[in-house]
This record gives structure tokens, sequence and C-alpha cells, in this order.
């Protein structure tokens, strides 16, 4: 028997955090409205030179938008007690299979014990860099954008009703309105404004 364990929960943290930001749309100077396009910014070097095609000239297509993580750090204020065990009863209907289809009834089905071991807390700072050619393009993302923060915006990262973690906020920090915090060339034309958010996250052992 394995000992291994990764749930891919910080994983579902970014994943979520990058769709925040998906459906957002510019219009552009003959009024035609585009979909920008969602990325994730932390790129390696081999994968950076890959798309340039190893040249320092050739230039990224904007507007989008770039989602990392920019720090994880364990909060002790929220810290519980580590033996702590939380027991979710789950009773199942009982169903039956017709013409190859499940379909539930009335009956009670399978029942079992759920034990929850006490997850650890972490604050989750990510970044989105907005990357624009022009002024106008960066005001129209932008005021979409803050917008939703009024004062948070709630993130579900599963519909599992035995995960007691699930839930969590996503709180603007703070608002750079250009930034080069992601190489692009000292005379490129590309502006990047950089929005920092933060959230309180749980990292959860397996559960019993």
């Amino acid at each position: 028997m394995s000992d291994f364990f990764y749930d891919g929960q910080i994983r579902r943290y970014l994943t979520q955090f990058m769709r925040v930001f998906i459906g957002f749309k510019y219009q552009d100077g003959n009024g035609v409205e585009k979909y920008v396009p969602v990325i994730y910014g932390d790129a390696s070097r081999q994968v950076a030179n890959i798309i340039s095609e190893g040249s320092e000239n050739k230039m990224p297509t904007v507007p989008k938008i770039a989602c990392y993580i920019a720090g994880l750090e364990q909060e002790r204020e929220r810290t519980g007690d580590p033996t702590f065990i939380s027991k979710l009863h789950i009773r199942e209907r009982d169903f039956d299979i017709v013409d190859g289809q499940r379909e539930y009834n009335q009956n009670q089905g399978a029942n079992y014990t759920i034990e929850r071991l006490m997850p650890s807390p972490y604050k989750l700072t990510v970044k989105a860099d907005i990357w624009t050619s022009n002024t106008d393009q960066k005001l129209q993302l932008i005021e979409q954008i803050l917008v939703l923060f009024n004062p948070t915006l709630e993130l579900q990262t599963t519909t599992n009703i035995a995960d007691w973690s699930a839930l969590t906020v996503l709180t603007l920090n703070s608002v750079s309105f250009s930034s080069r915090s992601i190489p692009v060339g000292a005379d490129s034309d590309i502006d990047i404004a950089t929005l920092e958010f933060s959230a309180p996250i749980w990292i959860n052992p397996p559960a019993k």
C-alpha cells in the first residue's frame, strides 16, 4: 500500500482564481468586442524561450491576463487542535438501474462515516497581471474587474459536501497601475497592471 498522497488542493485554488477572469472582453478601435485570454503567468525560462522562438525581438500578443502564485504562508492565528477529528455521517439514497440509467427510489442506501482530520491554515497570495498595449484596453479591463470586489469575492473549490474547506473568500489587496514584474523588454510598448489578491485557505490531510 502506497503512503503517497496528493490531492491537488493548491492547484484547485489557483484554477478557481484563474476562472474569475474568464469571459472578460475589450472593445477595439473598430467597436468589435473580443474575449481576453487567461494564462498561467509563471512560465519557466525554457517555455518562455520556446514561445518567443529564441528571439528577444518577438512581442507577446496582448491583451491577456496572466495569473500566478506570489506567496504562501502559514496563518498561526487560525491554527486549531491538530488532533481534532470531525465525524460526518453520510446516508445515501438507494437507486435502481432502469434501461441503463440510475433512478433513485425512496429507500435508504449505503451509509458510512467520514473522519475528517484537522486541516492546516495558510494564506495564499496570488497576482493577476493585465497585459495591454494601450491605456484604453487597460481601463476597460480594470473597470470590469474591480467592481467585483466590494469588498470580497467568494470562491468554491469543490462541490463535495464532505469537504469542510471548499469555501473561501478572495480579497483584493492592492492595484499597481503600471508594472514590469514580468520582463517584456525595456523598449516594449506593452504595459502591465498588476492586481494582488489574498485568500485564507486550508490544506487538508487525507480523510478516512
